[in-house]
């Protein structure tokens, strides 16, 4: 699989042997790389909408799953039960980014994507997916954990396996990052998902999570 011709890309910054971080979205086709496992959009959003999503994270609990079809992004309609203020609208407008995105690189035209608030782990012990590529993006609180290949012991995956190698360390993404996660159903990829996991959440701590996924 060949990235899309539209995309042009240029060396990252800084790259190991199966991750990178890239600093612009045309970077992102990085995730072609043979190898490697993770991409990582090292981005920001404006103080004031992450302090209106912080705030949201609070007092909302959202759970979106819907099947949506990059052509016809409108994400008011899905928010519809939020304050119509400035902020929602921005909000609206990066996550239609965030699905283009994702819909050109891949070249795909229908998403799974989901959009929801969680107040406990999701999937807390690590592990792999059973896709091609991911997309995770943290917009409130705690980001999703990660170990580096050489971290991982891939046969202690499992519901009583021990996965970090000694001397390992625990990576986590922050808050804002695009992440495009390889998963074992990628091309030549059996045996070299991306081994990851939802962090610990302490009493009455929530977070906000959005995945995308091509789906048929």
């Amino acid at each position: 699989m060949e990235p899309a011709s539209r995309w042009e890309s240029r060396a990252p910054e800084s790259w190991s042997a199966s991750h990178v971080l890239v600093w612009q979205p045309s970077e992102l086709t990085e995730i072609y790389r043979e190898g490697l496992n993770l991409c990582v959009w090292r981005r920001g959003l404006g103080s004031g909408l992450s302090r209106w999503l912080a705030s949201l994270c609070a007092r909302h609990t959202l759970h979106v799953v819907e099947r949506v079809d990059a052509r016809r992004l409108d994400f008011r309609r899905t928010l519809a039960e939020l304050p119509e203020v400035e902020e929602r609208e921005a909000w609206c407008d990066d996550l239609r980014l965030l699905c283009q995105v994702y819909a050109d690189l891949l070249e795909c035209r229908w998403l799974g994507v989901r959009l929801t608030t969680s107040e406990r782990e999701m999937c807390p012990r690590f592990h792999v997916d059973r896709v091609g590529v991911r997309l995770l993006c943290t917009y409130a609180g705690p980001a999703t954990e990660w170990l580096e290949n050489a971290d991982v012991l891939r046969e202690g995956l499992g519901p009583k396996g021990e996965v970090l190698r000694p001397g390992g360390r625990v990576q986590r993404l922050e808050r804002f990052d695009v992440a495009l996660l390889k998963g074992e159903a990628w091309p030549a990829n059996s045996g070299n998902g991306v081994v990851h996991r939802s962090p610990a959440l302490v009493p009455g701590q929530r977070r906000i999570m959005l995945s995308i996924d091509a789906v048929d």
